[in-house]
């Protein structure tokens, strides 16, 4: 994607998008990367001592949420939803 194929969009524009992109591909790297190691323990614990095997579905969620930055949480939000379209647009 060049900036020149897109005459109405500014270089600040694209700059968001692009920038947003990248951030979407990070989140998705780490969200795989924590499953592909909670597989890893399910895995070692299935072949070593099954009777020690974690349950996940025990596990408790956050207690309650943090402070939170509204600007962060916006941000987040043009990110997922610049992410999804661009997600939808691509071909088979």
């Amino acid at each position: 994607m060049h900036h020149e194929r897109f005459e109405a969009v500014t270089l600040k524009e694209y700059d968001l998008i692009t920038r947003a992109r990248i951030r979407a591909k990070d989140a998705q790297v780490a969200a795989r990367r924590v499953l592909n190691q909670e597989l890893g323990v399910l895995v070692s614990h299935a072949f070593h001592n099954p009777r020690k095997m974690p349950d996940f579905t025990k596990a408790a969620g956050r207690k309650g949420r943090g402070k939170t930055d509204p600007a962060q949480e916006l941000e987040q939000l043009r990110a997922g939803l610049m992410n999804m379209h661009f997600e939808s647009k691509k071909g088979p």
